[in-house]
């Protein structure tokens, strides 16, 4: 009897136990929201990296304020906003440091280029984001790239061109980069892509550079630029480039 006694006291516990843990971890579940939605307001937003934008303007595209739940904030969404309200913005990401702050790192990017589109200069950067049009006049230091047309350019996007010229584009993309790494942009004008196989563009207004194919962009770019110091201050003519092992002049 006493057996079946205790027997039934362990099933009674182990039905309240049954009953009171879920309703715990629901208790539970309920103060951490409530904690979450009571505490960790944002109080500090940084902005870390930016050059051409205020502080104030960045905060302001990322849609996040003070007072804003710091576990709530949907960081790709703002990352997002950034990019599209703020064509310089070349990368952004968005941090929480607990307990109340948001830090905001992005990277800008700069002019290097411009191509033509129906009577328009659009601006891009070194890897073709397009930064708006501009007056013939204000694109002095800027490469101009001929033959390639971009499709419906649209400020702060990437362009896009006829799925013909694909080529012409990703071999445009590293060799923008590759000049704007190397610090060069400002001696590099006419960059002719009409052959992706071999572009080629003008240096320091004295030397005409064949590239060849796409491949050691950045190696190549080195290369000339060390046989550049070998030569007189009057020298001129064409730097062949295309076996990306050697460099072949050929004086004018």
């Amino acid at each position: 009897m006493a057996n079946r006694d205790r027997y039934g006291v362990a099933r009674k516990k182990k039905k309240r136990n049954a009953f009171f843990a879920p309703l715990a971890f629901l208790l539970i579940c309920v103060a951490l929201v409530f904690g979450m939605g009571v505490f960790f307001r944002v109080q500090t937003i940084e902005v870390v990296g930016n050059v051409e934008y205020p502080p104030e303007t960045i905060i302001e595209a990322s849609g996040i304020d003070e007072g804003d739940n710091l576990f709530f904030i949907n960081q790709a969404s703002a990352v997002s906003r950034i990019n599209a309200r703020l064509p310089l913005v070349e990368s952004a990401r968005v941090e929480r440091s607990l307990p109340n702050k948001i830090i905001i790192t992005v990277q800008e990017s700069s002019a290097v280029a411009y191509v033509d589109w129906e009577g328009q200069f659009w601006i891009l950067t070194g890897n073709c984001k397009l930064l708006g049009t501009a007056p013939m006049e204000e694109l002095t230091g800027l490469i101009h790239v001929a033959n390639l047309t971009p499709v419906e350019p649209e400020e702060g996007a990437f362009m896009e061109v006829e799925s013909a010229d694909e080529l012409k584009l990703s071999y445009l993309k590293s060799l923008l980069s590759s000049i704007e790494e190397l610090g060069i942009a400002a001696d590099v004008t006419d960059l002719d892509i009409s052959n992706p196989a071999n572009p080629t563009f003008r240096y320091l207004g004295r030397f005409t550079v064949r590239m060849g194919s796409n491949d050691n962009t950045d190696y190549k770019l080195r290369m000339l630029l060390s046989a550049v110091m070998t030569m007189g201050a009057e020298e001129a003519g064409t730097f062949n480039l295309s076996d990306g092992l050697h460099v072949y002049f050929v004086p004018d």
